[in-house]
């Protein structure tokens, strides 16, 4: 596949005195080299590129250097082009990239790109602003998934019994297997595919059926992502599926349900949600969440209330709820045996703030319950008149596909002659109870198609190499059913095949090549001339009004019966009668990600562990297991979850034992789960894997079967009596009272009598110092703050900015749901190294964006002695069975008075005059003074070459290996230095960018005759963190331009600087966080947890209930850190 270019022909000069430079294709093919390189044919050619040299990489490789346009003779791919995003001319201008418009696929959905190309080479990918649901925005899988296709350890050839096939020994015996069964009309022959939205693939899969009515096609995905058809079928007599409104809903209840992070369609559903969060004035309404869940999610982190209740109750729990909501219906029965503390209170309170919104809320049940849980939210839905408001139903497909299952029987008869296995890898991730090995052994002929050469693939006689969806033709489907491009920003690297293409061999179709095939399906849909349709749907990556249609439904209890005759009443669990809720990994997804470096070393956003998962248990599960820290003698800050030697965390080894069958791995405390719940994250402990994923972690699908794919009880938990070191990048939970999430109530802010949004001003040290900036100071606009740096109360004058722009950024805390997409983003943006798990633990991380996770229960006690003298015991020993919590995205806060600048010897760090603190790499000498000065500790050091050096061998040194692959140098941003052993890094408001735009803007003036107007209109620069944020918390411009966002957002009476009573003035600032609370729930309290612990603290003798009063905050006074008793906790069941 190719772009068009055309270069001006060479003069007569040139080409009689000129160097024989080649300027295309057609030059360079001119030459005997690349004509003899030609003659073999061009999947054997990209199979020798091992990733060692980077001009024949860049030669024979990039998609944009037309490679399929220079004759090959019997390529399978014809000539086709690309086509950018961008309304400009199309060309290239040395060192700018260019965008085009694909998508990523996942299961049955998909997210929309634009993929950032430097000379054909794909580095960074954005979300695509033209499917509006998205905003442009992406997800963290997304962010990373540009580094896999880079990754060294990919599978690089096609293989039978170990020897490497030519790509036409593939096609042939993909079409010697549909012709030995085509007479037996597919009898013996079996697919096991993964999920897939590609209505190209579908229509293959639809002809594959009908051309092989004997053989079976099988569909298993280790985790499910979208509600169960079953329930939507039973409830409304239709084939249709949910999509949720979240930003219409006022009420939410989620049960169970991780809607933000872990649902197919969270990047839409996350972005409607914080609609419903901004809060921009004093009276603006604000949307209220209700989870219910067993282990502790990113939704559950958004709560205003939280219930922890375990997975195998929610059935009992929506049922209550339902009669609650509805009055006596059939499900009442359902709801018997269900217990937590103050149930009544709860469900009577929930139920009637859902009935006065009527229509304005919303009940949302996880995919991973079964379908009666789903079908009782669907009926207080249908009840409360969301239908059609807050939830559309759509109209889908039914699935024909068979179950892992139902093959797995087959395989078991006999029946199965020929299995083809189409991506995923059931060796790994199938249920347990199936023991896939052996049956995949058992067939005579296997052939496997994967990314990778895994568990799968060492089991199967014929492996083909998959493409990344970076260098394939295909299609996609969003949530909603948009139909979206995938389209190639470079040829195959090593001659890898798509899954349409297999399809479409087998079938014998005349055309087998995955751009005809799209081409095929597109002008089928298209509703003008087919040519321009596939042209404006590729430029456009989407094809306009394909989304799923909305359909009526109509409700029938009755129809549902049959999913409640196989209800039993709640279970009570205990120290011996554990729950176990299988999770899917929120980095490692269902284990497909494990090779991918970004994504291993990103914390987790809850339990900040990497490199690893846990087996995590709650507080109360760990007093059992006699596991709990000790702490100090005299406790004065919180006790940790964990016990730490020098900063690691010290993790007991436990075995989970599930019907007979045991998993292994460390043990690590998480507040806020279920207290006999355990959670196995899924997606580790890969036995054939790349480097990276190497004994990462433990096998959790071990112990997981058919009949308890989201969870099972009867699970019990022991002790081994070892410890191991987990690379955990948060030791301390607490804020230990200090102001660093800035939080309040909305009855708060709505109460007349107090400041409203300025409740920020009255917490934390700058309500009891002098202004920052002096009385003269305060008076001055942002912009005059920002240029003439008023002197304040400080004996220093600062140098004035006296930039045309000046540069700021603001973060929402209200809408930030802590997804780490911004910190991935970051790091492929900036060229951040990956370090490694044991470089992880000695702290020596190196992203430039670290995301901060506190948990307030309203204990920390500030009695330092409390323990040592009698009387009430100190808060500070318990770890919080029930915690709020508050998420921080932390990175270099662009000080104006900087505190690195003043103790850097050699002038490294220095200010420009738009106001940012930039870094001189080359000036660098490593003091880290700078990093011991900063505050906000966002300085990174590097100790190694971490580009030079192989992770397993840095302390070696030069007698180690030197340098990294060419492939993977590929992933780097050539505007981004590459910084070197020895120097300190930190984020820089992508500069580059900054250039980039300022200089695109001036050449745009220029060009329309205005060459003095050099200031970059708002908007047009967005920095990578901004950019790929899902829910709009950051906002960055130009502080100058009172209109600009940035501006609007600091001018909120909310925002606040981070530590700003240090006089640091960061242009970064936060606007404070606030919460929803239901007055009438019973684990009410007028004041968040966090605002309770600061007042404890700070005024220890009052132990944090007697200080100030249940009024709002109403400026510099004590009633600014006033608290109220805290209401009893609500817990699971004991």
């Amino acid at each position: 596949m190719k772009r068009e270019f055309h270069h001006p022909a060479p003069t007569e000069n040139e080409l009689k005195h000129g160097p024989k430079y080649w300027r295309s294709l057609d030059e360079l093919a001119a030459t005997p080299g690349f004509k003899a390189q030609l003659a073999r044919e061009f999947p054997e050619g990209a199979s020798t590129i091992d990733g060692v040299d980077r001009r024949q990489f860049m030669k024979v490789m990039a998609a944009s250097f037309a490679l399929g346009g220079v004759g090959l003779a019997g390529c399978r791919r014809p000539e086709a082009n690309i086509l950018p995003f961008g309304k400009s001319v199309e060309g290239v201008i040395s060192g700018l990239p260019l965008y085009f418009a694909t998508s990523m696929p996942i299961r049955k959905s998909a997210i929309p790109l634009l993929a950032e190309t430097h000379q054909g080479r794909p580095t960074k990918l954005e979300g695509n602003p033209t499917y509006a649901p998205h905003g442009g925005a992406s997800s963290l899988h997304a962010q990373a998934s540009v580094l896999d296709l880079y990754d060294p350890d990919r599978s690089k050839a096609h293989t039978q019994n170990g020897s490497k096939l030519t790509s036409a020994a593939v096609n042939d015996i993909l079409a010697k297997l549909g012709k030995d069964h085509t007479a037996s009309h597919g009898a013996g022959l079996a697919f096991l595919a993964e999920e897939s939205s590609s209505p190209t693939r579908a229509r293959l899969v639809a002809k594959l059926r009908k051309d092989f009515p004997r053989a079976i096609w099988a569909e298993y995905e280790p985790i499910k992502d979208e509600p169960p058809l079953e329930a939507a079928q039973l409830a409304f007599g239709k084939s249709v599926k949910p999509i949720y409104r979240f930003a219409k809903a006022k009420r939410v209840v989620a049960i169970d349900a991780d809607f933000l992070q872990a649902e197919s369609g969270s990047l839409y559903y996350a972005r409607d949600f914080a609609k419903g969060r901004k809060v921009v004035k004093r009276d603006d309404p604000m949307n209220r969440l209700y989870s219910v869940e067993s282990t502790f999610t990113l939704t559950g982190s958004m709560a205003d209330h939280r219930l922890r209740l375990a997975s195998s109750h929610m059935l009992a729990f929506a049922s209550a709820l339902a009669s609650k909501v509805m009055g006596s219906s059939p499900l009442d029965s359902l709801a018997q045996g269900l217990e937590f503390p103050r149930q009544e209170e709860w469900l009577q309170a929930c139920a009637e703030d859902l009935r006065s919104h009527k229509g304005e809320c919303l009940i949302v049940a996880g995919s991973h319950q079964p379908a009666a849980v789903h079908a009782v939210a669907y009926a207080m839905n249908a009840f409360l008149g969301n239908i059609g408001e807050t939830i559309d139903f759509v109209e889908v497909e039914t699935s024909s596909a068979s179950s892992i299952d139902a093959l797995a029987y087959a395989i078991k008869a006999g029946s199965i002659e020929t299995l083809v296995v189409l991506g995923g890898n059931p060796v790994y991730n199938a249920p347990a109870n199936l023991d896939w090995a052996t049956l995949q052994t058992s067939v005579a002929n296997v052939i496997r198609y994967g990314y990778y050469v895994d568990e799968t693939s060492a089991l199967a006689g014929t492996h083909i190499a998959a493409t990344h969806y970076l260098e394939s033709w295909g299609d996609s489907r969003t949530a909603d059913g948009t139909i979206l491009p995938v389209q190639p920003m470079i040829l195959p690297l090593f001659g890898g095949l798509t899954d349409i293409e297999v399809i479409a061999r087998i079938l014998g179709e005349e055309n087998a090549d995955p751009y005809g095939q799209v081409f095929r399906t597109i002008a089928h849909l298209a509703k003008e001339d087919s040519t321009a349709a596939f042209r404006k749907f590729l430029h456009d990556g989407l094809l306009e009004d394909s989304s799923y249609a909305a359909v009526a439904v109509d409700f029938d209890i009755k129809r549902t019966s049959s999913l409640f005759k196989s209800a039993q009443a709640p279970v009570a669990l205990s120290v011996d009668n554990l729950e176990v809720r299988f999770a899917a990994d929120y980095k490692m997804d269902d284990g497909r990600f494990i090779n991918n470096g970004w994504l291993q070393e990103c914390p987790d956003p809850i339990t900040k562990i990497t490199w690893d998962n846990a087996i995590l248990v709650s507080p109360r599960l760990a007093k059992h297991l006699d596991i709990t820290p000790v702490g100090s003698l005299i406790q004065v800050a919180r006790v940790e979850t964990a016990e730490y030697d020098r900063g690691t965390e010290m993790a007991p080894i436990g075995e989970v034992t599930i019907n007979g069958r045991t998993v292994r791995g460390p043990l690590h405390i998480q507040p806020g789960l279920s207290n006999f719940t355990i959670v196995l994250p899924l997606g580790y402990g890969r036995n054939i894997t790349g480097r990276v994923g190497e004994g990462s972690g433990f096998n959790a699908y071990s112990v997981r079967t058919s009949d308890g794919m989201g969870f099972v009880t009867g699970a019990s938990l022991s002790l081994t009596g070892e410890k191991v070191a987990l690379a955990n990048t948060q030791e301390h939970w607490s804020m230990e009272g200090r102001d660093l999430v800035r939080e309040a109530n909305l009855d708060e802010v709505h109460d007349t009598r107090g400041v409203g949004l300025g409740f920020v001003t009255a917490i934390g040290l700058e309500a009891h110092s002098p202004p920052v900036y002096g009385e003269e100071g305060d008076k001055m606009s942002l912009a005059e703050k920002a240029t003439l740096t008023p002197r304040g109360n400080s004996l220093y004058e600062s140098p004035d900015y006296n930039g045309l722009q000046q540069w700021g950024m603001s973060i929402d805390l209200n809408t930030c749901i802590g997804c780490n997409a911004c910190v991935v983003a970051c790091q492929a943006e900036n060229n951040i190294p990956i370090v490694g798990k044991d470089q992880t633990i000695r702290g020596r991380s190196m992203h430039w964006i670290r995301l901060d996770r506190y948990y307030s229960d309203g204990k920390a006690d500030g009695r330092v002695f409390a323990d040592l003298f009698g009387g009430e015991s100190s808060g500070n020993r318990e770890i919080p069975e029930d915690p709020q919590v508050s998420l921080q995205p932390v990175a270099c806060m662009q000080c104006e008075l900087a505190p690195c600048e003043m103790v850097c010897p050699v002038n490294a760090t220095v200010h420009d005059e738009e106001g940012l603190n930039v870094m001189a790499y080359n000036r660098c000498i490593g003091t880290r003074y700078c990093a011991n000065n900063c505050p906000y500790k966002v300085r990174r050091f590097n100790y190694f070459d971490w580009n030079e050096r192989q992770l397993d061998s840095l302390y070696l040194g030069p007698v180690g290996p030197h340098g990294m692959p060419e492939l993977v140098k590929m992933v780097k941003n050539p505007e981004v230095t590459v910084r070197m052993r020895g120097v300190m890094e930190k984020c820089t408001y992508c500069v580059q960018r900054i250039t980039n735009g300022k200089i695109q803007h001036k050449v745009r003036m220029a060009k329309a005759g205005m060459p003095g107007d050099v200031v970059v209109p708002d908007g047009e620069i967005k920095v990578a963190c901004q950019q790929a944020c899902p829910v709009d918390s950051i906002d960055f411009g130009n502080i100058l331009d009172p209109k600009s966002a940035v501006s609007k957002a600091k001018a909120r009476e909310q925002d606040y600087a981070l530590l700003g009573y240090l006089n640091t003035r960061p242009r970064t600032t936060y606007l404070g966080k606030l919460r929803n609370p239901n007055s009438s729930m019973p684990d009410y309290n007028k004041l968040p947890y966090s605002r309770i612990e600061n007042a404890s603290k700070n005024h220890p003798a009052t132990h944090g209930a007697e200080h100030g009063s249940d009024k709002p905050a109403s400026g510099h006074n004590d009633e600014g850190h006033s608290s109220v008793l805290v209401a009893d906790e609500i817990g699971g069941l004991s």
